[in-house]
């Protein structure tokens, strides 16, 4: 258990950097952008440029807040419970349903990726491959997926979450 809590903090963590590192991508773009239509220089494609980068920037960012407990979680009922292991049982299975429904995602967006990618789609105007973004989101969705199961199961094991987990045991 530790072996695997100790290889998706990395994963975490390479996912926190791979998104910050789009976010000050986007970033550069637009003040490029408007610098130089400032002074009359217009450059074909940076919309579309900014949709691309925009794909791994909130996938990876997703994966990053998991693993650090900051995703949004109803804790209104549950926090009513005075039993630790009931606490931490219902978080398991918000967890886990929150599990389902991100593998969910996980599997459309790979049969998405893969038939987008049989069919060449290229971003317009700069005539970029879109799938190796496609296929950056689905890595972020399939890391998100193992995150959330990996918090499930200590949740259900009795131990805390993980990171982002509070002095309860249970993801903030």
């Amino acid at each position: 258990m530790k072996t695997i809590e100790t290889i998706l903090k990395r994963l975490a963590r390479l996912a926190a950097f791979l998104a910050v590192a789009t976010i000050v991508g986007l970033m550069l773009l637009t003040v490029v952008t408007v610098v130089f239509r400032a002074v009359g220089i217009a450059f074909p494609g940076t919309y579309s440029l900014s949709e691309l980068l925009l794909i791994p920037a909130i996938s990876f960012s997703l994966a990053y807040a998991a693993w650090e407990g900051e995703h949004t979680r109803v804790t209104l009922l549950v926090e009513r419970f005075k039993s630790r292991r009931v606490r931490d049982w219902l978080h398991g299975a918000m967890t886990g349903l929150g599990l389902l429904f991100w593998a969910g995602i996980a599997w459309a967006a790979i049969r998405e990726t893969l038939r987008r990618q049989a069919q060449n789609e290229l971003s317009p105007i700069l005539n970029v491959p879109v799938a190796p973004f496609r296929w950056l989101m689905v890595s972020a969705f399939v890391l998100l997926c193992a995150i959330l199961a990996f918090q499930a199961v200590r949740l259900f094991l009795g131990r805390d979450a993980g990171a982002g987990s509070s002095e309860t045991g249970a993801p903030r």
